[in-house]
């Protein structure tokens, strides 16, 4: 599966010319190399493709959050006239829509991995694209910190995929290694239903975005 995503995300960079090229202040860092930008711009793939893939565990989250970042990426996208990463935001948003009827608690169908990983991929996607348009000269709407706010509309998924990657890794595991350290098993933990867990994690995300 792993092979799989990275021979995606090699078609995305260099036949797609999806590709970050600058860090725009972010850390204090500004243009980097192509040999960096690549491999950023691979770990960015990677890591936003498995983070939907990974969120995937309570009914109803990964694509209500899949519907919240698409959301904002098109609008942001239509808003300054890039009608076809727009319309690719807002496919996938409705898309989710007609899936969430049957997937919000009680499920009677589930994503699985064909699904969380299309979302995850198309989100890498929109979140290279809008980093290298809302940071670059002569922006229609400019926006500084493009990375910081990136992260922000993918927090709960990238966050959460971070941090249980560091913790395997840290506990000499592979970071694929299955377990139940994900934000949505805490909160599964602590008593809340399936509904509550995806209110919860959706409203945080809404949070950081603002």
């Amino acid at each position: 599966k792993f092979a799989g995503q990275l021979i995606a995300a090699l078609i995305l960079i260099k036949l797609g010319g999806f590709h970050i090229n600058s860090m725009h202040g972010f850390l204090g860092i500004g243009q980097i190399s192509d040999l960096g930008g690549t491999l950023l711009s691979l770990f960015t793939i990677i890591v936003i493709t498995n983070s939907f893939n990974l969120i995937d565990g309570v009914d109803g989250l990964a694509g209500s959050l899949g519907i919240l970042t698409t959301t904002v990426f098109g609008s942001y996208f239509i808003y300054i006239n890039d009608y076809t990463f727009g319309v690719m935001a807002f496919a996938l948003t409705g898309s989710l829509l007609s899936f969430l009827i049957y997937n919000f608690p009680p499920a009677k169908i589930f994503m699985g991995d064909t699904g969380s990983l299309l979302v995850g991929l198309v989100n890498s996607i929109l979140v290279i694209q809008f980093i290298n348009t809302v940071d670059s000269a002569g922006a229609f709407l400019h926006i500084q910190s493009a990375p910081a706010i990136g992260f922000a509309i993918l927090m709960i998924p990238l966050f959460d995929t971070l941090r249980v990657f560091g913790i395997r890794i840290l506990n000499r595991r592979s970071p694929f290694s299955p377990d139940r350290n994900h934000i949505h098993h805490f909160l599964l933990d602590l008593g809340l239903s399936h509904k509550h867990t995806t209110f919860v994690c959706l409203s945080a995300n809404i949070v950081f975005i603002l």
